[in-house]
């Protein structure tokens, strides 16, 4: 039985008339029930009425709404033809539950975070995350923002390794971490600002070409070990990328 009021995420293919594809957002605890049971198979009328706590009358007004917006479908029961089998007729994506928020401790991330870098898996911790980018861009999902938070989060972390008083014995040891963990070969350049060049870069070579700077992570990291290291908030900018069709990718920091 849910008590809290969660939302359900529901990509919803039926959905021909907008330009993106079809997101339903599903708030009605009634309905959330509903789509939870299906999620895991099909149920007749009579299953769904056993496993909820409402009337029949209730539940049968919110599977209709539900079959009109193309979200639940049904057949008739083989067996017995006065009976339907309902089953889910979009692909659920995930779901959003406050209570689950304030339960979940506020450090989870970072130690996560901290975890990947510690066994130097960062490359492979951004080729999942590549990878389910790529497939939410595919429903029109952006989720750069986020993505650059993680940067932030790693950077932040990385900082406390690397950190050297003498900037160009930082820019070495970040060279260097970026060597030993295949992230990319980097050059850089101080003379007016900061210019990074990454040749073979971790998070764009493999990526599919967008016509748009892909590197969050990695422009995420960057910002965090340099505010850290001058102690105040600098813009970074990429101006180039794999992802542009460039050879290399190319971020410009500067106040």
């Amino acid at each position: 039985m849910i008590t809290s009021n969660p939302i359900q995420i529901i990509l919803n293919n039926n959905k021909t008339d907008q330009q993106m594809v079809g997101i339903d957002i599903i708030k009605s605890p009634i309905k959330y029930e509903i789509l939870d049971l299906l999620r895991h198979g099909e149920m007749n009328f009579e299953e769904i009425v056993g496993n909820m706590s409402k009337s029949k009358a209730s539940i049968s007004m919110h599977l209709r709404d539900l079959r009109e917006e193309g979200i639940v479908n049904y057949r008739v029961d083989p067996i017995d033809n006065r009976k339907k089998i309902f089953f889910l007729e979009s692909e659920f994506l995930g779901s959003i539950d406050s209570e689950k928020i304030k339960e979940a401790h506020k450090n989870q991330t970072r130690t996560l975070i901290e975890e990947y870098v510690k066994k130097g898996d960062i490359e492979f911790a951004t080729l999942l995350t590549n990878t389910l980018k790529s497939y939410l861009l595919e429903l029109g999902i952006d989720i750069s923002p986020i993505l650059k938070n993680i940067g932030n989060y790693i950077g932040e972390y990385l900082f406390n390794q690397l950190a050297d008083e003498n900037l160009d014995l930082f820019l070495q040891n970040i060279r260097s971490y970026w060597l030993e963990n295949n992230l990319g070969r980097l050059h850089f350049n101080t003379k007016n600002h900061i210019e990074i060049t990454c040749i073979g870069c971790f998070e764009s070579v493999y990526v599919p070409r967008s016509g748009e700077a892909n590197c969050f992570i990695e422009k995420g990291i960057f910002e965090a070990l340099f505010n850290k290291f001058f102690n105040f908030d600098l813009k970074i900018e990429e101006t180039k990328c794999y992802s542009m069709g460039d050879g290399k990718c190319v971020f410009i920091i500067q106040p």
